[in-house]
């Protein structure tokens, strides 16, 4: 890839402009008028700015300080104790110690830098690009939709936040001081944000030269996903008076009227079309073709609505790679996650009729179990998988062997060894279409549980597996249990889990116990392995954990600045 696309270097003169001061994360940063000038007034500078504000995105992938957020949830875990996964599974995390990082400030130092690039592209009157007319106006686009994301990140980790629409000077205390939002205020400002960004944005750009900027689908896409966490039952009542979700246990607020708008913000992405009519989007047509999208094919796949560019290199496949094949286990999915994985013929195994056999536990399964996970007796680089005891990928709590006795290989690249010379970019997928028409469905079956989109969104998700259709007739809660199951499937790994378990107030059922698979070996068996399913671990869960608490350090600073509940 030519490294012009979204140049992630930060230059020495926006380091020295962009650096936080010591009084706190509201500070606008101490740039002189004279460095103001140098880069605001030529556009090959305030291109580089914008594309430093587009490093400070966390990647969707490596979110959790380099490393994959599923095991921070009932969907796997890593092999090393000093992986941030670890202080979220063992209750140690506090308002000292966010594991994914110090994610307050770092979301307010961008917001920060975004408000200086709208206020001096302004206030210079930055040139158009003499090359490209009409590139300044889509970087101002840009920037909007970042500080949008940038506030998005505070609300899905924190709540309610401070709105910062422009830059505050050491000197005025009343800005410093400000105090929390309500999380419908602040949903407002992301949509705001968004809408401006919409206006001036491309549907798409070429993929040899910019892949990776912001498009109005991508615009769109932001809106949908804040709006259906609006709608709920964490933040349904919650949001509109307060920062605080509604954390208590066996409350399940729904307000039709918030369903409505996320399905309605979900439908635009869907139906979006370009200058040409057309539609923007589409389904991978395949289960072959959706593994290469992680892959191979991410910049150019049609479902695909927005990456984080460059977010990792191959040493991400050695991380979830298994021992055997020089990798350190990590992100190893849990015996919860494949449990949920359906039997070919649609029905969960725990129905009498689904035909699941436990001496055969992965025969006739849902293809994306095979395609997703690996596990005893899985083809992978030319041999079988190993996790029985003794095997080269034993379940193990030896140094980077599996705990429980799997592998994701969802996100894996079969052809990379880990150590080889040469490299492979993983571009992380935030946004694509599948999210939408699961999020579309979720939000009509809360409102208008009879209408057809429904299972028509989620048939095609399914369909595209090789899975059934959803049976006809299903009560609205059946329906809601189905769609929850889909989106746990089909959007596994990819940094949903966590904030879904949450968003649906359900994690204190979720998050207490993960379990693995051991195989034994046993010659009356069929493939020669009887399966054991064990404890990993126990985890303990209060309810304050549906909300991540402020950084202590900030509320200290500011006066104003409450803590959520509980922390």
């Amino acid at each position: 890839m030519k490294s012009k696309i979204i140049a992630l270097t930060i230059i020495a003169t926006l380091a020295a402009s962009m650096q936080h001061c010591k009084k706190g994360f509201l500070d606008r940063a101490a740039t002189t008028q004279q460095q103001d000038a140098d880069i605001f007034t030529t556009f090959a500078m305030v291109d580089q700015v914008v594309n430093n504000l587009y490093s400070r995105m966390r990647g969707t992938y490596t979110y959790l300080g380099g490393y994959n957020m599923g095991p921070a949830t009932d969907e796997g875990k890593d092999a090393s104790n000093w992986m941030g996964s670890m202080r979220f599974n063992n209750g140690s995390w506090s308002g000292n110690d966010n594991p994914i990082g110090n994610t307050w400030r770092d979301n307010y130092v961008a917001i920060r830098q975004a408000n200086t690039i709208l206020e001096n592209v302004a206030k210079y009157k930055t040139p158009d690009d003499p090359n490209n007319p009409g590139f300044l106006e889509n970087r101002i686009g840009e920037v909007y939709f970042l500080r949008a994301y940038f506030l998005a990140e505070l609300m899905r980790q924190f709540g309610g936040a401070i709105i910062v629409t422009k830059s505050i000077e050491q000197t005025d205390a009343e800005a410093l001081n400000k105090p929390r939002s309500t999380y419908d205020e602040c949903l407002a400002q992301v949509i705001a944000d968004c809408d401006e960004a919409f206006k001036r944005v491309k549907f798409s750009y070429d993929p040899n030269t910019a892949a990776g900027r912001i498009t109005k689908g991508a615009c769109l896409a932001l809106k949908a996903r804040m709006t259906l966490f609006s709608a709920s039952p964490l933040w349904a009542n919650a949001g509109k008076t307060s920062y605080q979700g509604d954390i208590t246990s066996g409350t399940f607020p729904s307000d039709p009227a918030k369903w409505q708008k996320a399905a309605a913000a979900a439908k635009a992405v869907i139906d979006l079309k370009d200058g040409d009519g057309k539609l923007v989007y589409e389904l991978e047509p395949t289960l072959a073709a959706r593994l290469d999208m992680f892959k191979t094919r991410t910049l150019l796949s049609k479902e695909v609505i927005f990456v984080r560019m460059r977010e990792a290199n191959q040493d991400y496949d050695r991380y979830i790679f298994p021992k055997g094949y020089g990798g350190w286990s990590g992100c190893a999915p849990s015996q919860n996650l494949v449990d949920d994985y359906e039997m070919k013929n649609g029905l969960p195994i725990n129905d009498p009729a689904s035909g699941y056999n436990e001496r055969t536990p992965y025969a006739n399964r849902d293809a994306r179990l095979a395609a997703d996970i690996l596990y005893n007796g899985a083809m992978w680089k030319g041999r079988k998988v190993e996790t029985y005891a003794g095997g080269r990928d034993r379940q193990s709590t030896e140094t980077d062997y599996t705990r429980t006795g799997y592998f994701t290989r969802k996100l894996a690249d079969e052809n990379i060894t880990p150590g080889q010379s040469g490299s492979r970019w993983i571009h992380g997928i935030a946004f694509r279409l599948a999210e939408m028409y699961l999020s579309y469905a979720e939000a009509l079956n809360e409102y208008e549980p009879s209408n057809p989109d429904i299972r028509t969104y989620v048939n095609l998700v399914r369909t595209r597996a090789g899975q059934p259709a959803l049976p006809a007739g299903l009560t609205q809660d059946q329906m809601r249990q189905r769609i929850r199951n889909e989106r746990r499937i089909e959007l596994a790994f990819e940094n949903h889990r966590f904030w879904d378990v949450r968003r649906w107030k359900i994690a204190e059922n979720t998050e207490k116990e993960l379990w693995g698979m051991r195989p034994v070996a046993d010659a009356t068996y069929p493939d020669g392995y009887r399966y054991e399913r064990f404890k990993v671990e126990d985890r303990p869960w209060r309810n304050a954990m549906y909300q991540i608490p402020v950084t202590t350090d900030e509320t200290l600073r500011n006066p104003n600045l409450k803590q959520n509940e509980g922390w």
